[in-house]
C-alpha cells in the first residue's frame, strides 16, 4: 500500500480479529516507526507493548471499559521520555565532533530548568512517532485505534512508567474485525489552510 492510500484508509478502528501480531510484523512497523522525526534528534518516544490479556484487561479498565483496549492483538503505550535533552551526546553521536559539541551546548541551553518545555517537547516528538506507527500499521493491513481516554496515572503504574516518562496516548493495534466503521468528514481545506496568517485568504488549491 502507497503512503496516500495508508492516510486516505486509516481510520481509528475500535473492532479487532481474535489474531495475534507477530513479532516480525511488530518488527518491521518499529523499524519504520523509529526513523521519525524528534528535536534535535533527542528520540523522546518510548512505546511499552502490551500484548498479555490480562494486563490488556488491567489497561481497558484504566481506559473506564472501552472493550477494543481489551480486544486488539496488542495495546502500544506511546510515551514521552521528558528529560530526553539528557541523552544530547547520544543523540548527536552520528555528527562530527566540533559539530556535536555545538548542537550538545544548544540543547543544554534549551532545555535545562524548563520543566514545562521538556514535557511539552516530549508529547510533540513522541505524537509525531505515533503518527507513523498508525500509517505503517495501515500499510501493514492493520488498523489502529488512538486514545487519550484512560487514567494516565493507572496506566503508568500498569506498564512501571518511572516519573520521567509520560504516558502521551494509548495505541490499539490489530487485524481488523467484522465491526464497521464510520466515515468521517474533513473541514474545507479553504477554511483551514491560510495564505500568510491565521486570518488570510484561503487556500484554494492549484
Amino acid at each position: 500500500m502507497d503512503l496516500s492510500q495508508a492516510i486516505r484508509d486509516r481510520r481509528s478502528v475500535k473492532s479487532y480479529a481474535d489474531r495475534e501480531v507477530d513479532d516480525a510484523t511488530l518488527q518491521r512497523i518499529f523499524e519504520l516507526v523509529l526513523e521519525s522525526p524528534s528535536s534535535f534528534n533527542l528520540q523522546h518516544w518510548r512505546f511499552v507493548l502490551v500484548r498479555d490479556a490480562a494486563r490488556r484487561k488491567q489497561l481497558m479498565d484504566a481506559a473506564w471499559g472501552q472493550p477494543h483496549v481489551g480486544a486488539a492483538a496488542v495495546d502500544v503505550i506511546v510515551c514521552g521520555k521528558v528529560n530526553a535533552h539528557e541523552d544530547a551526546e547520544r543523540s548527536q553521536a552520528h555528527a562530527p565532533a566540533e559539530v556535536a559539541e555545538k548542537v550538545v551546548g544548544m540543547i543544554r541551553g534549551i532545555y535545562d530548568g524548563k520543566p514545562q518545555l521538556q514535557r511539552d517537547e516530549a508529547i510533540r516528538s513522541a505524537s509525531l512517532a505515533a503518527m507513523t506507527l498508525m500509517l505503517v500499521a495501515q500499510a501493514e493491513g492493520l488498523r489502529t485505534c488512538p486514545m487519550i481516554g484512560f487514567d494516565p496515572a493507572k496506566v503508568s503504574e500498569i506498564v512501571g512508567l518511572d516519573e520521567s516518562h509520560v504516558p502521551v496516548m494509548l495505541v490499539t493495534l490489530g487485524h481488523p474485525g467484522d465491526g464497521g466503521v464510520f466515515p468521517t468528514s474533513r473541514f474545507p481545506m479553504e477554511e483551514v489552510v491560510r495564505w500568510e496568517t491565521l486570518d488570510g485568504d484561503g487556500f484554494k488549491g492549484a
